[in-house]
């Protein structure tokens, strides 16, 4: 018998053992699916090896009724599928559980075996890659959280929670109730507006709210309780006008908003009372100078449309002089030809890649709105960035919003 026979006979009897004991472990059936998936054999194949198996244990058996030999056969082969069928989804489920997206079943998975640590590590780490946060989400970590927390604390949670259920009814209904009343108070205490960031701000939500939010239209909020509420639902924004951890401050405030997927009502980007972005589908660059702070140019690159604008985009940002402030807004949809040099030069503003598109690290994926601030020549990782997923599933544009105000910090 040669080795590669003896070989799968070995495996022939080792799968046939595991399934008789129900001794299916992950280390058997790991073992024999690497040999199988190894040499690439095809079931015909395998079963011309079963064949001759049969000939070589029913010889190391003595036995010669040639009914019990196929008998022996067919057990060995069905043993053998059987183990392979078990051992593939065993494998399947192991990498479900395991897919970086699905850190709410880790966390459930780890809170059930008493692990509450490394439960609540998982599902802090989900929640800061993948965006939006799910109500689901909250739901759980408030049941983690709920008897070590501060009630204040509980509270900014609670309310995060009311708002993410509420943008989820949004997509399936215009006739929603909001209390206003938990918008008048945030863990952030934003800053007196300006006139000219006041106006903005007004314009930034009856922009968001003709087609994105449209639930939202019926609901009279002020200056600080849409800033309030566009923190709750996942904003990211940054006091006294730093730009993330760069070290470097803008004078005056900047908002930016993205809304991904080709149903959004496009990007904004805000900064002294005008909008440097619009509704049309690219990636919108705002760049200025370091303070004080001047428009030094804008403008925007449709990468969907041509690898051409790609190469546009990163003609552009290189002729952009080390220490300019970079603000970023995608609308629709801005990866279809994203070009490896393009996403290096943007780790270069600060960026870094913290989110999964199809178990990949990226920077944002398919779809994705992403919205940042950074600058160019810091360190990879000290910018301000927001992104969020689209799920062609759900009815749900993505939106993703950063701000960078003069005052206003984290109580």
């Amino acid at each position: 018998m040669s080795y590669r026979n003896k070989r799968y006979v070995k495996i022939s009897i080792i799968i046939y053992i595991s399934v008789i004991k129900k001794d299916t472990t992950f280390k058997t059936i790991n073992f024999f699916y690497d040999k199988i998936t190894s040499n690439r054999l095809i079931i015909t194949k395998y079963f011309n090896i079963e064949l001759i198996n049969l000939y070589y244990i029913s010889s190391i058996m003595k036995i010669n009724h040639p009914k019990i030999k196929v008998l022996i056969l067919w057990g060995i082969v069905l043993c053998s599928f059987t183990g392979f069928w078990i051992g593939h989804v065993y494998i399947s489920n192991y990498q479900t559980f395991v897919a970086p997206q699905n850190y709410l079943v880790r966390a459930k998975h780890y809170l059930q075996e008493g692990q509450k640590e490394k439960a609540l590590q998982e599902i802090e780490w989900g929640m800061n890659t993948f965006r939006p946060v799910s109500s689901e989400t909250l739901a759980f970590l408030m049941k983690i959280k709920k008897d070590n927390l501060e009630e204040n604390k509980y509270n900014e949670l609670e309310k995060k929670y009311q708002i993410t259920m509420l943008l989820e009814k949004c997509n399936s209904s215009e006739n929603i109730q909001l209390d206003t009343q938990i918008l008048d108070t945030c863990e952030i205490s934003f800053p007196s507006l300006s006139k000219s960031t006041q106006s903005s701000v007004f314009s930034l939500w009856k922009l968001l709210t003709r087609r994105t939010l449209k639930c939202m239209q019926g609901i009279n909020l002020s200056g600080n309780q849409i800033l309030n509420f566009l923190y709750y639902s996942g904003g990211i924004f940054c006091g006294n006008s730093n730009i993330g951890n760069t070290g470097i401050t803008v004078d005056d405030d900047l908002l930016i908003v993205s809304e991904g997927s080709a149903e959004g009502s496009g990007a904004q980007i805000w900064f002294q009372g005008k909008n440097y972005a619009g509704n049309r589908r690219g990636f919108y660059v705002f760049i200025l100078t370091p303070p004080p702070c001047k428009v030094f140019r804008a403008d925007r690159f449709d990468i969907w449309e041509s690898r051409n604008e790609a190469i546009k985009m990163e003609q552009f940002l290189e002729e952009v002089p080390e220490g300019y402030i970079g603000a970023f807004a995608v609308a629709d949809e801005a990866t279809e030809n994203m070009t490896d040099t393009l996403e290096q030069i943007l780790l270069r503003f600060g960026f870094s890649k913290q989110t999964y598109d199809r178990n990949e690290l990226k920077l944002f994926g398919y779809g994705y709105a992403f919205a940042g601030i950074g600058v160019k020549g810091v360190k990879e990782g000290t910018a301000v960035q927001n992104w969020a997923k689209y799920d062609p599933s759900k009815k749900s544009i993505p939106i993703a919003v950063v701000g960078i105000l003069k005052g206003g910090e984290k109580k």
